[in-house]
């Protein structure tokens, strides 16, 4: 695939914050567009996200996408996907990505993955997977994933209307057969909390996410009777029909300080090991199946001791922990520190490196789930990520906001495509 042009510009995400947008036109004529998310909430080891001296701008990020990488790759002739992304990682040299930035990277990556799609007259889904198995398309390795789809929030997310940042529904898939009826279910309950916070007099505004973050809740724990009132009252068994998903983003809520987390919600302070238990009496009043960031990033000890505690009954799910970065996936692996990963493009910075981290975590027989970032775009890329690679969940978001919605109804028509 030779590359005729690549051009860049800025332009803004959900939060109203500057991000990238690029096109890249082969010289067949075909072309593809890849805009970035930005996270809100982020971890300490993802790939550097290439900011103006104000700190808010990306210009310089795009005039490196206009001048240096696009000199770079001008007639230039890749034979992959990974030819091409290599090609940006050697001309970067830096281990996360400060000299072109991950954002740049990217948003070139993400661009030459949709242009060559294009080319092939694949979907992007279908390309995925031949990239990822290395091997011609086959429709029979494709499935469609379980949603988590997110109802309340809190954290950086909800103003802190809680101090546990998401909270998730999950449909059962022996319950819903489809895609669409799981997540058409899921929006029934969503709607039927919505009609429990008007009850309460609670606000129903909703938080970065596009889920309810009510400032009224008194507690981590009242969200999650909220959210329980609202399956039951919608028809559903909890535990049967419906369970839910926490991402705690447990670095959120630590003060480095004092070396412990505090609930400022709730006016309490735990040591680690505190914080464990109250974690697990908390979560066992409740059908969850699913935990994100229970611990701090760094205490590796104590993720593989919440994991020995907690594993077997919960996805124990590593995203600040573990960045979408293979080295730090493999660790997690050998300290036996979690049963699930968390994928996210931007942490990482390339398509190539992000199915490398699928790959090693789904040949390690643990959970893949695929998620977006509070700073998110009308690309709905990470959709058909999700179909085309061996990922099992996505991470979304609530089912209102347009920068989701996209991801939703990208991954409806995908379910259409492949029944028929």
């Amino acid at each position: 695939m030779k590359i005729k042009n690549i051009q860049a510009r800025e332009i803004l995400d959900s939060n109203g914050k500057p991000t990238i947008s690029t096109e890249i036109e082969l010289l067949c004529g075909d072309k593809g567009i890849a805009e970035v998310p930005s996270g809100t909430s982020t971890g300490t080891t993802e790939v550097l996200e290439l900011r103006d001296k104000d700190g808010l701008g990306v210009t310089d990020a795009v005039n490196i996408i206009n001048t240096k990488i696009k000199d770079s790759v001008i007639e230039k002739d890749f034979v992959s996907q990974e030819e091409f992304d290599n090609h940006l990682l050697s001309l970067d040299g830096t281990e996360q990505k400060s000299t072109l930035g991950g954002n740049s990277i990217l948003s070139c990556s993400m661009a030459f993955c949709r242009a060559t799609a294009n080319s092939l007259g694949l979907e992007l889904y279908e390309y995925i997977s031949m990239i990822y198995s290395k091997e011609n398309y086959n429709s029979q390795n494709l499935t469609m994933p379980t949603p988590l789809v997110l109802v309340m929030e809190g954290g950086k997310h909800g103003d802190w209307a809680t101090d546990i940042q998401e909270f998730m529904i999950v449909p059962n898939k022996e319950k819903f057969k489809t895609f669409e009826d799981g997540f058409r279910q899921s929006i029934k309950v969503f709607q039927g909390i919505r009609d429990i916070l008007k009850q309460k007099r609670y606000s129903t505004n909703v938080g970065l996410e596009g889920a309810f973050s009510p400032s009224e809740v008194k507690s981590n724990k009242e969200a999650l009777d909220i959210i329980l009132q609202g399956i039951q009252e919608s028809g559903y068994i909890p535990g049967e029909d419906f369970n839910i998903a926490l991402d705690i983003a447990a670095s959120e809520i630590y003060d480095k300080t004092k070396s412990k987390y505090i609930l400022k919600k709730e006016k309490k302070e735990f040591n680690t090991s505190n914080w464990v238990e109250f974690q697990k009496e908390l979560y066992s009043n409740y059908p969850l199946i699913s935990i994100e960031d229970p611990l701090i990033e760094d205490d590796w000890d104590g993720w593989g001791t919440i994991t020995k505690e907690l594993g077997g009954k919960y996805n124990i799910v590593g995203d600040d922990l573990l960045t979408t970065n293979t080295q730090r996936i493999q660790k997690g692996i050998d300290t036996k520190a979690m049963n699930s990963v968390l994928i996210k493009l931007n942490q990482i910075g390339s398509v190539t490196e992000t199915l490398n981290a699928i790959r090693l975590t789904v040949d390690n027989k643990m959970t893949a789930i695929i998620s977006h970032r509070s700073g998110e775009t009308n690309d709905s890329f990470i959709a058909d990520l999700v179909v085309g690679t061996p990922a099992t969940q996505c991470k979304f978001g609530g089912p209102t906001r347009g920068e989701r919605l996209v991801k939703y109804n990208r991954l409806l028509e995908i379910e259409r495509k492949l029944l028929l």
